[in-house]
């Protein structure tokens, strides 16, 4: 008797729908005019999410897929698009249109879109590197609606340096241990570790970062239940991806940072550093053609996923040995396999 084979039907779920959460962002960002598609996009994101099924099943029955909670025809053609060609032409002149690693940053308390857009247009920026370097020189000071509150949080989110005490590793590592604790045991996280300069075991820490996993569709609840935690003092930021918290524990903040599985090692890295060592790796992606960010490595040209789901394939991919991350210095440390 032949043995029969279950192929597997292809599954774009996950890559549709963060797309359709970035157009959103994107249209909450180009203004109130815009507000309904906005929600549409964020609606239409999680209801692919919540599938069981893959999207795939449904390609080119628009009735079908219009069906769906939140998607229309429009949308629906764009679902067909994608699966058709793995891109949305709306998104990426959307891209063009927005800064759109500027765009997490209206989930800071007391920024909004409008804010965003102002720091976009006024200092003429277009990511959080260079939006952070116009903080730390003072460019925002006597900038019209920027009060010192506003820009104090902006630093802290985006780690501008600031003049407060670090703390010695083993305290960190001891509230950092305490955190982990805490995320862990809240249903629907599948993995969180550490990362910044306690993973890579510096004397000294300022904040602590940690990386989770979670189904997309968990991802808002899991971000309420943290900022809501009993050693939380004050909220600096809160959206679906991402929070910032200060403790009551000494004033520590936390950041938190929700990725899908297959972004993990991608997020992982971004968020250890150092900073030179990033550098470094970016300089080899793009001298072979590719990008990479906190989200995965990608071909610059196609923006197909070349890996991303742990450190070690990244590191493979580059043709680098794996380095631990207490030796990540931007120094001499990368040797090739």
């Amino acid at each position: 008797m032949a043995n029969s084979t279950t192929i597997k039907s292809p599954n774009h779920n996950k890559e549709l729908a963060a797309i359709f959460r970035k157009m959103a962002d994107c249209y909450r960002y180009l203004g109130p005019g815009e507000r309904f598609r906005a929600i549409a996009y964020e609606t239409a994101s999680r209801t692919i999410s919540n599938m069981s099924e893959p999207i795939d099943t449904m390609m080119d029955d628009i009735k079908q897929l219009d069906e769906l909670k939140g998607v229309g025809e429009s949308i629906a053609e764009k679902i067909n698009e994608y699966l058709h060609t793995g891109s949305i032409k709306t998104f990426d002149k959307l891209r063009k249109k927005v800064p759109l690693d500027l765009l997490e940053l209206m989930d800071v308390e007391g920024i909004g879109p409008a804010t965003v857009r102002t720091l976009h247009d006024t200092l003429k920026v277009e990511n959080r590197e260079a939006l952070s370097r116009a903080v730390a020189e003072g460019k925002l000071e006597g900038l019209k609606g920027f009060a010192q509150k506003k820009i104090d949080n902006l630093k802290k989110v985006l780690k501008v340096s600031q003049e407060k005490a670090r703390m010695p590793l083993a305290t960190a590592e001891r509230i950092g241990q305490v955190m982990l604790e805490e995320l862990r045991r809240i249903s629907g996280v599948h993995l969180a570790y550490l990362a910044g300069s306690l993973r890579r075991k510096k004397e000294t820490v300022g904040d602590i970062d940690i990386i989770l996993t979670a189904d997309r569709r968990e991802w808002k609840r899991i971000v309420k239940q943290f900022t809501s935690l009993p050693q939380v003092e004050r909220v600096l930021a809160s959206g679906e991806t991402r929070a910032s918290v200060v403790l009551k524990d000494g004033g520590v903040q936390v950041d938190i940072r929700i990725v899908h599985d297959y972004e993990y090692g991608a997020a992982l890295l971004y968020f250890t550093g150092s900073k030179e060592h990033n550098i470094q790796l970016r300089t080899i992606a793009k001298n072979k053609g590719w990008k990479i960010n906190e989200y995965g490595v990608f071909d610059s040209a196609t923006n197909k996923r070349l890996a991303g789901e742990t450190e070690e394939e990244i590191y493979q991919l580059l043709g680098l040995q794996y380095v631990p991350p207490e030796k990540r210095l931007g120094k001499d440390e990368l040797v090739k396999l």
